[in-house]
């Protein structure tokens, strides 16, 4: 089976949810089924040029245009013709609903089209009306020309079963892992060190510096709250540069520390040894930062949107989003340990990216095209149990 990968920057270790998504997703998927032949299309600039490697994945980088707004929709554009003249997959899988425009031409070069919804992106304040107008149609074509479209949240699952009702039984919950599985054995001291952060002596927050993440609510709450001996440190970039990331990195001091984007063993380090992990985005398709503090067994408060409460962590958790003043009374507090849910860690410890690899196997087995399906069929997925099903849960699936 030859699946054709479409809508991420690069990887390995390329800020982004979506990029964090297909690295623990298609190297789990290439282990589970060697027979799966996974080719991801990505963006130079983001990875190394020409053809290459990555944990049984192969990577081919092609060229896109640096410009915001225009690198996606000219690189998706560009990779389908790549696909059809160059690769002839029997899947095509587009990742986010600006990819997703372009559902309809997969299908017109006959590639079986699967889409994975991140995120209600036109609901992002830095798009315009041209830009909002593109995702919007982006996520109505791919509800109507994709054969399968996989919602990373039965939230976000909800939200478009309302808007396309017609769509169902193509309407599927696949949740992202999150579990944060990789260590080097790097000792806890030696990167807390780095930084000049003492065990449960900081606060934590990580995610893209935009506004939708709402880290300037959080920095006034902070400065308001004063929060004694505990600096906020604030994991994460800007993928370019605007007036939104300067301004929120001017208000850096010694007790509100940048720290940039972090490795994969130096972030779960910081989830484990933080005091408490915040994350006040008002927007979010799933909320992968908040599944991989509770991999790392870390007190969570969150704000209180629909994505968040499928973690189900303890109602005193959750906060308004945009309440300023909520969040400065829950920083401070003297003990976060309160803010440790037991209920909510065991549910992320079940919500693996492994299991979340075996479900998209036993999707793609389904969905494959008569000729890859014979000999897909013939391929077990390793003893792992694989359950797939839509239905609406408040449980990590």
């Amino acid at each position: 089976m030859r699946i054709c990968v479409i809508g991420l920057r690069g990887l390995p270790a390329v800020i982004g949810g979506i990029e964090t998504h297909c690295e623990n997703l298609y190297t789990r998927l290439a282990a589970l089924d060697p027979e799966l032949d996974i080719l991801l299309l990505t963006r130079n600039g983001y990875t190394e040029l020409g053809d290459h490697e990555f944990q049984g994945v192969r990577i081919r980088s092609l060229w896109a245009p640096a410009m915001p707004g225009v690198e996606t929709v000219l690189h998706t554009f560009l990779a389908l013709i790549h696909a059809r003249l160059f690769v002839r997959p029997d899947i095509v899988h587009l990742h986010g609903i600006g990819p997703g425009f372009f559902s309809l031409l997969s299908r017109l070069f006959g590639f079986t089209t699967l889409v994975t919804h991140h995120a209600r992106d036109f609901e992002r304040p830095k798009w315009g009306i041209v830009g909002r107008t593109f995702l919007r149609a982006g996520e109505f074509l791919a509800a109507h020309f994709a054969q399968r479209v996989i919602c990373v949240s039965n939230a976000l699952r909800e939200t478009l079963l309302a808007r396309y009702p017609y769509a169902a039984n193509r309407l599927i919950t696949i949740r992202n892992g999150g579990s944060l599985v990789r260590d080097t054995g790097k000792n806890d001291s030696s990167v807390l060190e780095e930084f000049g952060l003492a065990q449960g002596g900081y606060i934590l927050a990580v995610g893209r510096l935009e506004a939708t993440k709402a880290f300037h609510e959080l920095i006034e709450a902070y400065l308001l709250a004063e929060p004694a001996d505990r600096p906020l440190v604030i994991v994460g970039s800007a993928f370019t540069e605007d007036e939104y990331s300067r301004r929120l990195m001017a208000s850096g001091s010694d007790r509100i520390r940048f720290i940039g984007f972090q490795n994969w063993d130096a972030l779960r380090k910081l989830y484990e040894n933080a005091a408490l992990f915040i994350h006040p985005s008002h927007m979010e398709g799933f909320g992968l930062v908040i599944a991989e503090a509770l991999s790392a067994g870390a007190p969570v408060v969150a704000s209180d949107i629909a994505a968040h409460r499928e973690f189900e962590l303890d109602e005193h958790s959750y906060f308004r989003p945009g309440d300023i003043p909520a969040m400065a009374g829950l920083l401070s507090q003297p003990d976060y340990s309160r803010h440790r849910s037991a209920h909510a860690c065991e549910l992320q410890r079940l919500n693996t990216w492994d299991g979340n690899a075996a479900k998209h196997l036993k999707l793609l087995r389904e969905i494959a095209p008569r000729r890859s399906r014979k000999s897909a069929a013939t391929m077990p997925a390793r003893g792992i149990d694989v359950v797939h099903s839509a239905r609406r849960s408040n449980r990590p699936q």
